[in-house]
């Protein structure tokens, strides 16, 4: 029986020494690894705008842009309030211009997109770009399918949501390039100085 007491009374008094010990060390700051999100926000560029946000904007946006057939554009008005009245105008110009040759063959047109690169962000300003690729689809009287490398350097201005606008972001600029063009400009293009207070 003593020699249990005897036992108990030394681990308290040794449990009191270290924790008077421990009391005078300095403490040590130990810095947990990356979280999967703020990894991810570092691989794609910037953690001031949500890449799936993004990606899933542009692939919901862009695309209306450049759908058309032998009938017409008929998805082209669902662009009206996510794009510029510019960039609006443009596409829809280059559309109707195409008209003609998209009713004499038979042809369709569509944009696919597969990637987006350099996304950079200002939270100043609330705008961001990214370097957009993908391709352009045509067939002529359903015989077969051509492909035309695309590319895009957008830039968007933040949203907010509400009941009347239920989208993030707003495209204030777009410069697009197709076919050789765009191939070349993936190694030339540059979307640092794009979100300076004289962009678009």
């Amino acid at each position: 029986m003593l020699l249990l007491l005897a036992a108990v009374v030394s681990c308290t008094a040794a449990v009191w020494g270290l924790a008077l010990h421990l009391e005078r060390k300095p403490p040590v700051v130990v810095r947990a690894a990356k979280t999967l999100k703020e990894s991810a926000a570092a691989f794609y560029g910037t953690s001031q705008v949500s890449y799936d946000h993004l990606a899933f904007f542009l692939h919901g946006c862009l695309p209306l842009l450049y759908a058309a057939s032998d009938s017409g554009h008929p998805l082209l008005p669902l662009a009206q309030g996510l794009v510029d009245p510019e960039i609006y105008r443009a596409a829809e110009q280059r559309l109707r211009s195409a008209s003609p040759e998209l009713k004499a063959n038979q042809m369709t047109q569509s944009l696919a997109l597969t990637g987006f690169a350099d996304v950079v962000a200002d939270s100043q300003s609330g705008r961001a770009a990214a370097y957009v690729r993908g391709f352009i689809a045509v067939t002529v009287r359903n015989s077969g399918v051509t492909f035309f490398p695309w590319r895009a350097q957008v830039i968007i201005e933040a949203n907010p949501l509400g009941r009347l606008n239920p989208y993030p972001f707003y495209v204030i600029g777009l410069e697009t390039k197709t076919g050789p063009e765009a191939l070349a400009w993936d190694t030339t293009h540059d979307n640092r100085g794009l979100l300076n207070p004289r962009s678009p």
